[in-house]
């Protein structure tokens, strides 16, 4: 898969990106990735994409990077 906006992402957003626990909890799979209303503004303004777009694109590299054993 080809990653389009995981490689725009500030470090922060990387992370909360991959994250997979809620801070707290040991239950793994307990955090649901939610990305802020200006970072897709950011990402729909430097992509051409609508914000709707840029939000699938993202779920889609999070299931992505997640599924793999290496992450970048």
């Amino acid at each position: 898969m080809d990653l389009m906006l995981y490689p725009k992402l500030g470090t922060r957003s990387k992370r909360a990106l991959l994250r997979t626990n809620r801070r707290g909890f040991k239950k793994p799979g307990t955090h649901s990735y939610s990305p802020k209303g200006t970072l897709l503004l950011r990402l729909a303004r430097e992509t051409g994409m609508t914000i709707h777009q840029v939000h699938s694109q993202l779920q889609k590299e999070r299931a992505y990077l997640l599924s793999q054993d290496a992450l970048p």
